[in-house]
């Protein structure tokens, strides 16, 4: 019987109609084979990282069940490859470290995993500039530092303690908020399961809830 796994992804979009890129992402990570959505956090506006002048930014989280693998190795390299397909489809383009995206499709977490492997062809990071692009690293190096990251992921799993953080979720987002200030981050919508789009955070007609299980 196959086993299967929570992963969870986060996204990102700065360019084009950058709340409908996260749309299709989010219904297009869903319907991956052997896949099912297990939750969406809610949509963020978030300020840009970095020295590139730039919008800002639209963020999620979403939680993802998926095959575990013959391996942690195995399993999360074969979510990358997906993911990376799917960044293709959508239309991301290369650019410069922390530029500009049209998606951006993270590996944040695979399960309580701790992986540390070649990432196979087809997978490697579509930033030129990035170092280490040749190498897949779960949890994802720079997750427990990017306020950007930890306000999606705590709609999800608050009281998550990923291997090597040493604190919950909950506590790196405090901390991440006490360096950037609440100012870095906004909510702006939540995830409308039935009609797969975001709707506006004062959207009267929005039923409660982040989209489909609780993850």
């Amino acid at each position: 019987m196959e086993q299967y796994t929570p992963a969870f992804i986060g996204l990102g979009a700065n360019v084009g109609q950058a709340r409908s890129s996260l749309a299709r992402a989010v219904s297009a990570l869903g319907d991956l084979p052997g896949a099912s959505l297990a939750g969406v956090s809610r949509l963020y506006r978030t300020r840009p990282v970095g020295t590139v002048v730039q919008d800002d930014f639209l963020n999620a989280v979403v939680c993802l069940r998926v095959p575990a693998g013959a391996s942690p190795a195995a399993g999360a390299s074969a979510l990358l490859l997906q993911l990376k397909g799917l960044e293709r489809t959508l239309g991301r383009v290369e650019r410069e470290r922390w530029g500009p995206r049209e998606i951006d499709l993270d590996l944040l977490l695979f399960g309580d995993q701790v992986v540390e492997v070649e990432r196979p062809p087809g997978a490697h990071s579509l930033d030129p500039t990035k170092t280490g692009g040749g190498w897949l690293s779960v949890p994802h190096p720079e997750a427990s530092k990017r306020l950007f990251v930890l306000a999606p992921l705590a709609d999800l799993g608050p009281d998550l303690r990923p291997p090597g953080w040493g604190r919950t979720v909950a506590e790196a987002r405090a901390a991440a908020e006490e360096v950037e200030g609440p100012g870095a981050v906004m909510v702006v919508g939540e995830w409308d399961a039935q009609h797969r789009r975001w709707r506006s955070s004062d959207d009267p007609d929005l039923a409660p809830g982040r989209g489909e299980e609780t993850a």
